[in-house]
């Protein structure tokens, strides 16, 4: 059951197939081998397959016929001498009789029970495509905790530094004590701060962990260059035209096909109650065995149910399966409805994700960066103040630790598109 996801891609009904434009979100180094491990551990995921074999081994029982009936005993025996020979009428009858439905409702039978197959194949389908976008978001979770760490590191470096420029000015009497116990504060306070970010990675690891049912090696990320820049290409992505798209989740939804596999399963049920109404039929032989030298008795029987109380049984179950299919079907068209608002929902916010990265990459960084360095500058020869120096670090850090969450707020994002038009970059 380890890597039951690749039996599961083997018997899962096909779909049909659109072209897919890459995302860079899935280059991240690390990230395939987490999916695949999250795939082949996760208990829920397992369930699912488990679930979908249930399903398959009742399609062979659904149409069997009933099982025959074998009788046996004795028949007009004399009490208390039990003389088989005394009477002419004693015998032991051996019979068997068989129960045969009327044509039909075998294969109806069976219809459903293939449909529940299928439903439970969607089923393993949907499960996997969340459990994807899970596996994603969990692993630029812990990237852009992994990125603010070594962000915090480059922090405290900077307050280091700071602390070293406050105490060189404040032994020469350019500035008072309070610019350098501010500074050593500020660098106290990063200390203090880091801790929590220390525990954050670990929470994000367990969540990690318990996506994919225990912990493995695993290949770190971080989200940012070491010059501050974004580290894969979310800025150069580019997406698959909208009506495409729509074509797409109509065709290879997950979630979409497990609601059309319902309505089909439906409909196969209300086939079984529209004709649960016809007569079965019963075939039976019976030998009589006598004894004294005499002939044995054959019996041979056919019977018909007669559904006599139709009124109150089959037609009103008639009547509701119909309406369950009903439901079924307005049940995928609302699906469908509100897929398709997600689905333009998630690419404008995309879009905008892109352009807030983008810009925060190529404009409020650089600038950042610069007054940052300025002020530093400066605030040597004392053309600023000290709380000049602390809000440009401020502002310089905190547009780096905003474009990590933008990045991994973008991955996340364009996860839950693929699982929403049913991508499989990961196989």
């Amino acid at each position: 059951m380890r890597h039951v996801w690749w039996l599961v891609a083997a018997i899962v009904v096909p779909r049909a197939s659109i072209a897919q434009t890459p995302s860079a979100v899935f280059d991240m180094p690390g990230l395939r081998d987490y999916v695949h491990q999250v795939l082949a551990g996760n208990a829920a995921y397992q369930a699912a397959g488990s679930r979908l074999a249930a399903a398959t081994e009742r399609i062979a029982p659904a149409g069997a016929l009933p099982d025959p009936t074998f009788t046996t005993g004795v028949i007009a025996t004399p009490i208390p001498s039990f003389a088989f020979t005394a009477e002419r009428m004693t015998r032991i009858p051996i019979g068997i009789r068989q129960s045969f439905p009327f044509p039909g409702k075998q294969r109806a039978a069976t219809a459903v029970a293939r449909a529940d197959s299928v439903l439970g194949a969607e089923v393993v389908g949907a499960v996997e495509a969340d459990l994807v976008a899970m596996a994603v978001s969990a692993y630029y979770a812990l990237a852009e905790v992994e990125t603010a760490l070594r962000l915090w590191d480059a922090r405290i470096a900077l307050a280091d530094q700071s602390v070293r420029v406050t105490q060189a000015r404040y032994e020469t009497g350019a500035v008072p004590q309070t610019d350098l116990l501010r500074a050593r504060l500020r660098r106290a306070q990063l200390e203090e701060r880091r801790r929590q970010l220390e525990a954050d990675a670990a929470g994000a690891l367990a969540e990690m962990d318990a996506l994919r049912g225990g912990s493995a090696e695993l290949t770190r990320a971080t989200l940012l260059r070491t010059d501050g820049g974004v580290a894969l290409g979310v800025v150069t992505d580019t997406y698959t035209p909208d009506s495409i798209l729509l074509q797409q989740l109509a065709m290879t939804s997950p979630a979409l096909a497990v609601a059309a596999a319902a309505v089909e399963r439906a409909a196969r049920r209300a086939r079984v109650f529209a004709i649960a109404g016809r007569p079965d039929f019963t075939v039976s032989v019976e030998n009589g065995i006598r004894f004294g030298g005499r002939e044995p008795f054959l019996t041979a029987l056919v019977g018909i149910s007669v559904p006599l109380w139709s009124g109150r049984k089959q037609a009103p179950a008639a009547r509701a399966a119909r309406l369950d299919v009903d439901d079924a079907r307005l049940r995928y068209e609302d699906l469908l409805a509100r897929h398709t608002g997600e689905l333009l929902s998630s690419l404008a916010a995309l879009r905008a994700l892109r352009d807030r990265i983008q810009q925060t990459d190529e404009e409020i960084l650089p600038l950042a960066d610069a007054a940052s360095a300025s002020a530093l500058q400066r605030y040597r020869v004392g053309a600023v103040s000290f709380t000049t120096v602390l809000d440009t670090q401020d502002e310089l850090f905190d547009a780096q630790l905003r474009l990590a969450r933008l990045v991994a707020d973008y991955a996340a994002a364009r996860a839950r598109l693929g699982a929403l038009v049913g991508e499989e970059w990961y196989r």
